[in-house]
């Protein structure tokens, strides 16, 4: 008696998923320029934002991230300019 199965694999390329969902390349480097060059960290970050809404792909917390770390150096950077102007001064 042969205990051997042989196993045979059926392709059906209409149940293939359309393509993987990976992170968004955008939303990463926005979180990478957020740390190295804020101003592009808000340009990529948008970008990612809308990519990740539009193609429902992965990365919205890398995007918002990177978001939130740029526009803190942008206030950080308001307020130091506010108070070499004004507090230093005094």
């Amino acid at each position: 008696m042969n205990d051997t199965q042989t196993s045979t694999v059926h392709l059906d390329p209409e149940n293939w998923p359309g393509r993987a969902v990976g992170t968004d390349a955008m939303a990463v480097l926005g979180l990478v320029f957020a740390f190295v060059l804020f101003p592009l960290g808000i340009v990529f970050s948008a970008l990612g934002l809308r990519n990740t809404r539009r193609d429902g792909s992965r990365g919205r917390g890398l995007a918002l991230a990177g978001m939130t770390i740029s526009l803190l150096q942008v206030l950080a950077i308001i307020a130091l300019v506010l108070w070499a102007a004004f507090g230093a001064g005094s």
